[in-house]
């Protein structure tokens, strides 16, 4: 399996391909079928610190996240709006049915908010839009929380990574330090992660009697 130091290297290499790579990682992250097995946010920020290190422009890499985001999320709305809870008997989601479950018990919780709220939520993130389009959330409300919410969202997980990188790359860094300023911006994005995941966990309602 390819490292993401490894994915680091070749983009820091390969600048002009960095701005897909944030976008193509963006969607697979944002994605009901993907999210739950591609590490997104480790690559996010390994894409992030690439660019920083070659200067590219910070503005067009938050427009590739934040267009890959909006993207993967519409499309598994849409993906739940069409199936319905025939959803549930595709992979992955046949062998782990617990995932909606979850997501459903969130969405039932926070509402319309949890589109919001849940595209910072560890494991049950790219499963809440495709829970939306199955529990039939209006069309409107949902493209608005997710183009609204993504301008955070962009920021948030590309932009540590980005500045981490400019600062390394500006003082003519040996290869080592770019990785050890990587991990670095991977701990912060694990604690972002973990710190929203504790925060905003669904609570499992008590077997009955």
């Amino acid at each position: 399996m390819i490292s993401i130091a490894a994915i680091q290297q070749w983009l820091i290499l390969h600048p002009g391909w960095v701005i897909a790579a944030i976008g193509g990682v963006s969607f697979m992250e944002s994605f009901a079928l993907l999210g739950i097995a591609v590490p997104g946010v480790a690559i996010l920020a390994a894409a992030g610190f690439a660019a920083g290190a070659t200067d590219i422009p910070l503005f067009g890499c938050l427009a590739a996240a934040w267009t890959g985001a909006v993207a993967g999320d519409g499309a598994s709305y849409l993906l739940g709006r069409v199936f319905h809870a025939d959803i549930k008997g595709a992979w992955p989601f046949r062998t782990h049915p617990q995932w909606i479950a979850d997501a459903e018990r969130y969405f039932l919780r926070y509402g319309a908010w949890s589109v919001a709220i849940g595209r910072f939520v560890g494991p049950i993130r790219p499963v809440i839009p495709l829970v939306a389009g199955i529990l039939s959330m209006p069309a409107q409300r949902f493209f608005l929380i997710n183009l609204l919410s993504a301008l955070v969202w962009a920021p948030l997980y590309l932009a540590p990574g980005y500045w981490l990188g400019t600062a390394v790359g500006e003082h003519f860094a040996p290869p080592g330090l770019l990785i050890g300023g990587a991990l670095a911006t991977l701990a912060i994005g694990a604690f972002i992660l973990w710190r929203h995941r504790h925060r905003f966990r669904p609570t499992t309602p008590p077997d009955s009697p």
